[in-house]
């Protein structure tokens, strides 16, 4: 037994002992890497270091060309990125190094700028890659330099540069409209929602970022981007503050119900439709139209529950009182329809339909009444339903004649009823005058 045990507790040793070996030797691995890293990126540094005073020198003597900033400027910032990415920069290098980095990327700024700027080709990527590059090097070096206050500090200097870096957020709003120009829609997305939030991304200028734009409205043409691009599911997103901007918000909600079409579910759009509708019939009113012929195809009486919904909360609708009339004639509620008809051309006093289904509405129903005059075995009964139906058809002429008054030069819309009440009234000539006009 005693020898198990000391077998095992050999193991054991020789166990720790190989993870001890093997730590130490990721250890002195780690530790050459880092040495490699720190090689390599002091050899970047000196060689970005060189390229950047080369160029400055051009720069300062304006000799530079702008083919020369756009080939120097990115093979520079390259250089110094993988510096800093390989973690092999000197803490107390590190903001000479950002400092490095912002001093390639702003005559490249600026040189894409121009070319916008006088309306010449330019790449339109590589312009929004470095402004990002741009602003996080402005931002990481005024994080990381200690302020050096009197007449040879720096803080005259980094007070500029803090001013730089609070400017440069009408860039991104560029770069937004750049990308969305060229069909990158999530770099243009990405862009605007910089822009919305660069005081809070980088607070240390936030006094400075004054936009021409508010970002409501930022918001609305980030909406609208997500629209174009498809980004369907982003655009939820950005819907409520782009109601925000006063002369894009109907424009947004009519986006925004379309889309549900544009994804094919229809029951979706009907009840976002219906939900604006209710919120803001007059407001609404061709949605409310679109979704009474929606609601119809279900049958008169969904179309009647939506009309009587929206008049409920304003009975001035027009187009729901018209649909509602609609639905009462087509279940030949005659009088019940005249009543919203005639409610139409109160709202609206040269609304032919709504006149000429007043005159319909009573024609129909002295239609209806003539008809049972033949079954009517009392002789006097059927007298006075004829005298009935003649008053009936009396009372339609007004009607018909208004819907005249507003199309003189169509008399398919009205001939034919006013014949026949003027013939059945006794009026011959006027009559016949009808009958000239078929």
């Amino acid at each position: 037994m005693k020898k198990v045990i000391l077998s095992l507790a050999l193991l054991l040793f020789v166990g720790n002992m190989t993870v001890q070996a093997q730590d130490k030797a990721a250890e002195k691995a780690a530790k050459e890497a880092l040495k490699a890293a720190q090689k390599q990126a002091k050899a970047d540094i000196a060689e970005a270091t060189k390229m950047k005073e080369a160029l400055y020198a051009k720069i300062n003597d304006k000799s530079v060309t702008p083919e020369e900033i756009l080939a120097e400027c990115p093979k520079g910032s390259a250089l110094v990125m993988k510096a800093i990415k390989s973690g092999g920069v000197d803490e107390k290098k590190i903001s000479e190094v950002w400092k490095l980095l912002a001093e390639f990327t702003q005559p490249l700024h600026n040189e894409y700028l121009a070319n916008a700027t006088n309306s010449m080709a330019f790449d339109t990527l590589g312009y929004y890659n470095n402004l990002k590059t741009m602003t996080e090097a402005l931002h990481n070096e005024l994080k990381t330099t200690k302020v050096v206050k009197g007449e040879y500090g720096n803080e005259a200097a980094l007070k500029a540069k803090n001013l730089n870096l609070g400017q440069s957020a009408l860039y991104y709003i560029y770069a937004a409209q750049f990308e969305n120009e060229c069909k990158r829609y999530e770099n243009a997305l990405e862009a605007y929602d910089i822009a919305m939030s660069y005081a809070e991304k980088y607070p240390e200028c936030a006094e400075h970022v004054k936009l021409p734009i508010t970002n409501e409205q930022i918001a609305y043409y980030a909406f609208m981007t997500a629209h174009e691009g498809g980004k369907f599911d982003l655009m939820d997103k950005y819907y409520e503050k782009a109601l925000g901007f006063a002369d894009g918000a109907q424009g947004v909600k009519q986006v925004k119900l379309q889309t549900y079409l544009e994804k094919g579910d229809t029951t979706g759009w009907a009840n976002a439709v219906h939900a604006e509708c209710i919120a803001k019939p007059s407001g609404n009113e061709d949605y409310v139209q679109m979704l009474l012929a929606y609601y119809q195809k279900s049958g008169v009486d969904a179309m009647a529950k939506f009309a009587d919904e929206i008049l409920a909360v304003d009975n001035n609708v027009l187009i729901a009182n018209y649909g509602k009339a609609y639905t009462l004639f087509a279940t030949e509620k005659y009088d019940d329809a005249l009543t919203y008809y005639k409610k139409c051309t109160e709202i609206k006093d040269d609304y032919y339909d709504a006149w000429y289904q007043c005159g319909l509405c009573k024609f129909r129903q002295a239609l209806a009444l003539n008809s049972t005059i033949s079954g009517i075995k009392n002789q006097k009964v059927a007298k006075e339903t004829l005298e009935k139906t003649k008053s009936i058809f009396a009372e339609a002429i007004p009607f018909f004649e208004k819907a005249r008054q507003l199309t003189p030069d169509e008399p398919q819309k009205w001939a034919y009823e006013l014949k026949q009440c003027y013939t059945v009234t006794g009026q011959a000539a006027k009559a016949a005058e009808m009958d000239k006009l078929l």
